[in-house]
């Protein structure tokens, strides 16, 4: 009898172990959802009845012999749910908690010399001359170099003088950029024969936004992507210069294309004109201030990607649908140089990563070269927001971001970013895209880069940068 009556209480004990378990796991599941805050109030309010009752109905079970197995069996269940969930809302929440440092970009600046000077370390410079170009960058270096040595510094207005100032001997060493240094290596044989890097430092430059209600106002979002493989802190230059317009009230997205040659004033600059894609090469900040000159409309954001960055996010959501307007050849460089080429045929195309990369970057074997190349990377673009706002990918997002996480760099917040996943949870809307691309006329002319040499560029179409601005426009005073 005492043995019946002890296994009796052993198992009531076991019963209501299990149901505090699950009780535990939901209270847990429920507030990383409020910590989440992705989800409308209502749905909250939803979710918080149906689990109450979850756990009543267990309660119940587990003290009925008759329905025991049944609440047994279902904590079983609810306990892998809740064990799952939270491991993919614990993914979710520090890739948003991450997105705070995502808005660092980090810049490499060599200090270079000559190869027949007798300068082998950075002390060797004391009490000599440098030439530097102001900017936020040097001026973090210049802090560094003033803790090491003593030096007087020339102030010179572009990169090209740099170079000449240090060939001529007229200073003793120069602070550029290594992404700029790299690009002069490949244009002037001398800068690469006769000088050499003493020193590399890293500094990190933080963007800030323009922040407006993303969830009610128009806004706008640069979206460049850069020529490299690897960090995407990187500086380099800009071969993506995409304005997405968004319209949160009226469900529209406008993708504006500016072609990466475009022959434009470079922002606070004086003299030449410069191809857009170089403004990359003096940071983001650049490029986003040259395009608000050029379209006279503020831009809010940045989002920034590189080649992996594109690869694995289109891998990650499994490929996409590409409707390719003509039949042409294109191929994909690996980061170790092997080329791989691909066809693609009129009509509609699956494409991975790597198919998606050569797609929006091939600009030779298109009838409209720089401008045709715009608009494949606006078909990218398109097709991948599509397929991130389906309901689908909304659902089970988060096992998207750990191969998503590190590969992009912006400077929307994780607040900004979980209103416009609530508004998109709570509405569904259909978004609309529409695109336009800046058109020009193909030259040859100097710029503020390569003053000495001349170079392609596009020179713009007037009309077309009128035409854009006032489409621009009508998406942001519609509301």
């Amino acid at each position: 009898m005492k043995t019946k009556k002890r296994l009796r209480l052993k198992k009531n004990v076991i019963y209501k172990s299990l149901f505090l378990v699950v009780l535990i796991l939901t209270v847990s599941f429920y507030i990383m959802f409020i910590r989440l805050n992705i989800l409308p109030f209502i749905y909250l309010m939803l979710m918080f009845i149906i689990l109450v009752i979850l756990n009543l109905g267990i309660y119940y079970c587990l003290g009925h012999k008759k329905i025991r197995k049944v609440g047994v069996f279902v904590s079983f269940v609810l306990v892998l749910l809740f064990g799952i969930g939270l491991s993919y809302q614990s993914l979710t929440l520090n890739f948003l908690h991450n997105l705070s440092f995502l808005n660092i970009e980090t810049k490499s600046i060599n200090i270079i010399t000559l190869n027949n000077s007798n300068y082998n370390d950075i002390k060797d410079l004391s009490n000599k001359s440098f030439a530097l170009v102001s900017d936020e960058s040097t001026n973090k270096v210049e802090n560094l170099l003033n803790k090491e040595i003593k030096y007087s510094k020339k102030e010179l207005e572009d990169t090209s003088s740099l170079i000449t100032a240090l060939l001529d001997n007229e200073v003793d060493a120069i602070m550029i950029s290594d992404e700029e240094s790299k690009l002069y290596q490949e244009m002037q044989k001398e800068f690469k024969e006769d000088t050499k890097v003493l020193k590399t430092y890293q500094v990190d430059i933080i963007r800030e936004n323009k922040k407006v209600k993303v969830t009610e106002e128009p806004f706008n979002i640069y979206i460049t992507g850069i020529d490299t493989y690897g960090s995407i802190n990187k500086v380099s230059r800009s071969d993506v210069n995409i304005v997405a317009t968004v319209n949160p009230k009226t469900n529209q997205i406008l993708l504006t294309s500016i072609p990466r040659d475009y022959y434009v004033k470079l922002h606070n600059t004086t003299g030449l004109k410069d191809k857009l894609t170089h403004a990359g090469l003096k940071g983001i900040d650049m490029s986003i201030k040259t395009i608000e000159d050029l379209l006279d409309e503020e831009i809010n954001y940045y989002l920034k990607i590189n080649f992996t960055s594109l690869v694995k996010i289109i891998d990650a959501i499994d490929g996409i649908d590409i409707d390719v307007p003509f039949s042409f050849s294109a191929d994909y460089q690996e980061e170790d140089g092997e080329f791989i080429y691909y066809e693609f045929t009129k009509g509609l195309m699956h494409l991975d990563g790597k198919q998606s990369l050569a797609y929006s970057r091939e600009r030779y074997n298109l009838r409209e070269g720089d401008i045709g190349r715009a608009r494949h990377q606006q078909q990218v673009i398109e097709a991948m927001v599509n397929k991130l706002t389906s309901t689908k990918f909304l659902t089970n997002y988060a096992s998207l971001l750990g191969s998503i996480e590190g590969n992009f760099s912006t400077n929307i917040s994780m607040n900004e970013i979980t209103s416009l996943v609530k508004k998109q949870i709570k509405e569904m809307p259909n978004w609309t895209i529409e695109k336009q691309v800046l058109t020009g006329s193909d030259s040859s002319e100097l710029t503020y880069t390569f003053p000495e040499c001349y170079g392609y560029v596009m020179i713009p179409d007037e009309e077309s940068i009128e035409s854009a601005k006032n489409k621009i426009n009508e998406i942001t005073n519609n509301y």
